[in-house]
C-alpha cells in the first residue's frame, strides 16, 4: 500500500473545510497523518429488538444479518440495551434474567464472528419514574436508581464489550421526556455522574461515552460541561446527522448544528474544558433513502437522499471528511444494519443497509470498500 498516495488522494477526496473555512491541501494531509486510516468502522445493530428472536433463540435473520456485518469488515457493533427490560422491578439484576441472557448472546455472537461490540444504555423502568406515565423514553426520578443496574452490567460484561454509552440523544425531548433545552442538560448530568461511577465500580478500566446528542449540538455540551460533565466521561458521543439529509456531509450552507461540518465547534469546546485528548466516536450517523413527497418543507429533518447509490456516496465521503478534517474522530457508527418498515414517511426504515435476507446494500458495501482499502490500519 502507498501510503502517500492514499494520504493525498484521501485529502483531495472530499472538499476541504473545517467549520466553513477552506483548508489548504497541505494543511488537510497534515491532518491526515495523525491516523493512519479514515476512522475505524462501527454499525448499528438492534440484537436486543424482538425482530431478531424467538424468545430466548435467536432466529435466522439475526445470523444472516450479523454474517453480513463481519463480511463486509464492520469492526464495531453498537447496540442499545433497555434499562426498563433489564431491571423491571426493584430487584437486584441477575445474569439469569431473560433479558440479560438475551444480551449476552447478542454480545457472544458479535465476537464470534471478530467484531467489538459496546453497549448503549436507555430507558427507564417504571418503578424509577412514578406517576410519570408509560413512555420508558424518560430519565428516573432517582439518578442513583439506575446504579445498581449499570455496575451489574460492567462487572458481568466488561471483560467482553469495548465500552458503554450513557443514553441515547439526551439533548431531544423524544429520549429524555424534558421539553426545555437547557434542562435537558441539567438533568442530563446527574444520569452520567450516577453511570460513570456505577460502571467503573464494576469494571474500573471499562470507558464511559458521553452520550451522542443528536447532530453537532455543541450548545447542549456546553451546557453539560457547565453542570459539571467534565472528568465523567472517557469519551465524546457525537451524533453528526445532517439536519437536511438531501446536502451532503461536506456542505457549510446549513447552519449551526445542523451540519457535520459544525464539528470544530465541539473539538474547540472540548479543548477549551482540557479535554483535548480524549477520543471523539460518532456512535450513530447515517442518510435514508426514501421520497420528499408530501413532507413539510418545515420539516427538513425527515428529509431522505433519492436512492441507495447518493446514501452510500454520503457514508464514504463522511469518513473521508472525519479523517481529512478531524483526527479525534476515532470510530464511525453507521445507523443502521436493519430496522423493519415503521413509519409513514419511510424515514426510519430508509436507514437500512441490509435486506431482511442478509442481503448488503450499496451503503454497507461502502463500508466494506473502506475496510478492504484501509485494513488494518484502522485501529481505535
Amino acid at each position: 500500500m502507498d501510503r502517500r498516495a492514499l494520504l493525498k488522494s484521501a485529502a483531495l477526496a472530499v472538499p476541504v473545510v473545517a467549520g466553513g473555512v477552506l483548508l489548504s491541501d497541505t494543511a488537510a494531509v497534515a491532518a491526515v497523518r495523525q491516523n493512519p486510516a479514515p476512522p475505524v468502522v462501527g454499525a448499528q445493530f438492534h440484537g436486543t429488538w424482538e425482530m431478531y428472536w424467538n424468545s430466548l433463540t435467536p432466529n435466522s435473520m439475526f445470523h444472516k444479518h450479523l454474517d453480513t456485518l463481519a463480511a463486509q469488515g464492520v469492526q464495531m457493533i453498537r447496540t442499545d440495551v433497555g434499562w426498563s427490560s433489564g431491571q423491571p422491578t426493584n430487584v437486584a439484576p441477575t445474569a439469569s434474567q431473560w433479558y440479560h441472557q438475551r444480551l449476552s448472546m447478542v454480545i457472544d455472537a458479535v465476537r464470534a464472528r471478530g467484531m467489538q461490540i459496546f453497549l448503549t444504555v436507555h430507558q427507564s423502568p417504571a418503578w424509577s419514574r412514578p406517576n410519570t406515565g408509560s413512555d420508558v423514553k424518560q430519565y428516573p426520578t432517582d439518578p442513583n436508581a439506575i446504579k445498581p443496574w449499570l455496575t451489574f452490567l460492567a462487572r458481568t460484561y466488561g471483560a467482553k464489550i469495548a465500552a458503554i454509552e450513557v443514553w441515547n440523544e439526551p439533548n431531544l425531548a423524544e429520549f429524555c421526556g424534558i421539553g426545555d433545552a437547557y434542562q435537558r442538560a441539567v438533568k442530563y448530568v446527574p444520569i452520567l455522574k450516577a453511570a460513570y461511577s456505577a460502571i467503573k465500580a464494576g469494571r474500573p478500566t471499562l470507558p464511559v461515552i458521553f452520550a451522542g446528542p443528536s447532530q453537532t449540538d455543541d450548545g447542549f455540551i456546553r451546557d453539560c460541561y457547565a453542570n459539571g460533565a467534565k472528568g465523567y466521561f472517557d469519551i465524546m458521543g457525537v451524533h453528526p446527522y445532517q439536519g437536511n439529509q438531501t446536502k451532503a456531509p461536506e456542505s457549510t450552507d446549513i447552519t449551526g448544528k445542523a451540519r457535520m461540518t459544525n464539528m470544530p465547534a465541539i473539538i474547540n469546546l472540548m479543548a477549551s474544558k482540557g479535554d483535548s485528548a480524549k477520543p471523539i466516536w460518532w456512535t450513530e450517523f447515517g442518510f435514508s433513502v426514501h421520497s420528499n413527497t408530501g413532507i413539510p418543507s418545515n420539516q427538513v429533518w425527515l428529509f431522505g437522499v433519492p436512492d441507495d447509490a447518493t446514501a452510500a456516496s454520503y457514508l464514504s465521503r463522511s469518513f473521508y471528511l472525519a479523517w481529512n478534517q478531524w483526527p479525534q474522530v476515532k470510530l464511525a457508527v453507521a445507523y443502521c444494519g436493519y430496522k423493519t418498515p415503521s413509519d409513514s414517511y419511510g424515514h426510519q426504515y430508509g436507514y437500512r443497509m441490509m435486506e431482511a435476507d442478509g442481503t448488503a446494500k450499496p451503503q454497507l458495501r461502502a463500508l466494506g470498500d473502506l475496510r478492504r482499502k484501509f485494513g488494518a490500519l484502522q485501529k481505535l
